[in-house]
């Protein structure tokens, strides 16, 4: 019976740390992004459970049993501190406080000292040393801290070099921290088996909390490598600084040699008491805030309200279940209780947990949907604008096609009306027999078709002056812009030369002499301010 109620107190305390509070003592070192996820786990684990294992009988663990050697420890005396811890605790956590593993199990030790003995040899050294602990964490961190910035400012290293250098601070940081908590939460529980079973004692507190380090990793996949919670905004300066001043504190109160130094005695630690107080003093070094005002005022509750309210519910339920301990019925029935009610915890601990998963899973997919409805209504109006700029390049294309058709048209017509008249003209001619008439008709002939030449010519050259400039809009808008005093006629010779037309083609066009042409150029040139040995082509291609 022994042998399963230290089994189930081990499993209670490893489960509650690796469900509450691992992420308080090493989701520090989470924003560095040092090493991958599961590196992080492996250095952990190692490092964990090889210092728990040389620390088995360690001076924590002495402690512990030295403090409460007075104590019987029996089924009922196990029942009543799991459950009058793991209430409290899960009550604070209710209210989004996590509290400390740590202090809420030595209140509900204490009840069990408060009924069984006057506590005549009580020693204020280990309360001292509770104390102390929180104090020492902030002010190593601060010491650290500050030394950083002093450094940093007279320093003249790479800052590449000094990311790799901070990187491995962090990793050291890490296993120290590991190890730490081997030794002085693993001596709290090698101590506290030691007093329920003698057989195994040694062995059992790393045997179960490798398992349940086990089972929580397969069955929760741990937590998540990104950098979340209080410490997100963390600086690597403040990682270090404080995860240094946590693993040095908990080194120095597992030792006896360094703490009968200061008239002290070591003792189990609460990991978030002394994360908490290690990030004040890095607050005070660097002069900057790391986390709110609400943080600090959860922990003090946790750090008050877990060990009196395990004491006081311990207390309580010592008195209401007064029964004889040699009953192996009661005995059979309370360890069925207490199996039954930390499964029941467990199971309230894990839905919470499994129901923060999914808001957290559901804000994630809202916020991807939303994403992608962005971007789909953006692709939807780009698209939209596509089809539009389409058909109205379209609608442009028809109506100048239509355009150009009704030219044609009208072109056509206009051609067989002169050609009508010049029939006429011709077939007066073949009738009339007088010399002077005649030579009248052929000079009225001669002048029609001259006049339809001229006609022509300036039709299409009106033609090609309105294609040209439509075709170069952004040519002729520049050009008026720079040059404002250029006449039209001179902006289509400008037109012209751009298109690479010779003088002899644009004097057909423009229905002038290819003299008049070169005199053109010339003026075109002055207006232009181009000096004498400019070209005056490849400056209107330029523009």
């Amino acid at each position: 019976m022994n042998t399963l109620c230290l089994i189930l107190f081990l499993c209670a305390a490893a489960l509650w740390f690796f469900t509450n509070e691992y992420d308080t003592l090493f989701g520090v070192f989470k924003p560095t992004c040092a090493v991958q996820r599961g590196s992080f786990i492996a250095i952990v684990s190692v490092f964990l459970l090889s210092a728990m294992w040389f620390g088995r009988e360690g001076a924590v663990a002495d402690a512990v049993m030295e403090s409460l050697y007075v104590i019987s420890f029996d089924c009922k005396e196990v029942f009543i501190v799991l459950l009058s811890s793991m209430i409290v605790l899960s009550i604070l956590l209710f209210f989004s406080v996590k509290g400390s593993s740590v202090y809420a199990v030595l209140g509900a030790l204490a009840a069990c000292g408060l009924m069984q003995t006057d506590f005549s040899g009580f020693q204020w050294r280990y309360v001292l040393s509770f104390l102390v602990a929180p104090v020492l964490a902030f002010v190593l961190s601060a010491i650290i801290r500050a030394a950083f910035r002093r450094f940093l400012a007279g320093a003249r290293i790479h800052l590449i070099t000094l990311s790799y250098y901070m990187r491995h601070a962090v990793i050291i940081c890490m296993m120290l921290t590991a190890v730490a908590l081997g030794l002085n939460w693993g001596g709290l529980l090698s101590g506290v088996a030691g007093l329920i079973s003698a057989d195994g004692a040694g062995m059992a507190p790393v045997c179960v909390t490798g398992l349940v380090m086990l089972a929580v990793i397969y069955f929760s996949q741990w937590e998540s490598s990104e950098p979340s919670g209080i410490f997100v905004d963390f600086s690597i300066y403040a990682v270090v600084s404080t995860g240094f001043a946590v693993a040095l504190t908990m080194l120095f109160f597992s030792f006896d040699a360094a703490t009968s130094l200061i008239g002290l005695r070591p003792v189990p630690l609460s990991v978030s008491s002394l994360v908490m107080a290690a990030v004040a003093g890095a607050e005070l070094a660097q002069k900057s805030r790391l986390v709110e005002d609400e943080d600090y005022s959860k922990e003090a509750v946790g750090m008050v309200v877990a060990p009196a309210g395990s004491l006081a519910l311990a207390c309580l339920m010592f008195y209401i279940m007064g029964v004889d301990p040699e009953n192996q019925m009661t005995d059979f029935v309370v360890l069925a209780a207490s199996i039954a009610a930390l499964m029941a915890l467990a199971f309230v601990q894990y839905a919470r947990a499994q129901k923060r998963q999914r808001e957290t899973t559901d804000r994630l997919v809202y916020a991807q949907q939303q994403q992608i409805y962005e971007h789909s209504r953006a692709l939807n109006d780009m698209e939209l604008k596509v089809v539009l700029s389409e058909n109205q390049a379209l609608h442009n294309a028809v109506e100048q096609k239509r355009q150009e058709v009704m030219n044609v048209a009208l072109s056509i017509v206009e051609q067989k009306e002169f050609l009508e008249s010049l029939d006429a003209l011709v077939k007066r001619l073949v009738k009339t027999e007088d010399p002077k008439e005649k030579d009248r008709i052929i000079a009225e002939l001669g002048a029609s078709i001259k006049q339809r030449l001229s006609y022509d010519r300036d039709v299409d050259s009106q033609y090609f002056y309105a294609q040209a400039e439509s075709l170069h809009e952004d040519f002729n808008a520049k050009l008026s812009e720079n040059f404002p005093d250029l006449t039209q006629q001179e902006r289509r010779l400008a037109t012209m030369l751009r298109l690479g037309f010779s003088s002899k083609y644009i004097a057909t066009l423009m229905n002038i002499t290819p003299k008049s042409v070169e005199i053109s150029r010339y003026r075109l040139r002055q207006k232009l301010g181009l000096a004498k040995g400019d070209n005056l082509v490849n400056f209107i291609k330029s523009i």
